[in-house]
């Protein structure tokens, strides 16, 4: 799962002084967006490597578009989904992937995020 601190009450870049937020994915907090300089938004993309061994590692659809692209997935202030596997898995590894972007009239200050990552075994 991830859980993102966001400013409490949505997720997002969040900076206190002045109080700000960049909302993930975008304003109207939908599960993904494409991201476009000139608009605010900021998500998290995944893919798995080719290490490891056992089953596969699957991806969420909403963080599953690490194409190269603009597409994020939302991130949440609680624990959701990330990826998961069927079987027994050892070593598979994600690599994900921060991005965002802001408008013109984004406020200026200096933005935090924490995301913690939490992994349950079988």
């Amino acid at each position: 799962t991830v859980k993102d601190a966001g400013n409490a009450s949505n997720g997002g870049l969040a900076t206190t002084s002045p109080a700000y937020l960049i909302p993930s994915p975008n304003a109207a907090f939908d599960p993904t967006a494409v991201l476009a300089a000139g608009t605010e938004g900021y998500g998290v993309t995944a893919t798995t490597t080719a290490g490891g061994s056992g089953g596969t590692l699957a991806i969420y659809s909403r963080y599953n578009h690490d194409s190269g692209g603009n597409t994020v997935g939302g991130l949440k202030i609680t624990d959701f989904g990330f990826a998961s596997s069927t079987s027994a898995i050892s070593n598979r590894q994600l690599t994900i992937t921060h991005k965002a972007a802001i408008s013109g009239t984004t406020q200026a200050g200096a933005y935090t995020d924490t995301l913690t990552y939490s992994c349950t075994g079988n």
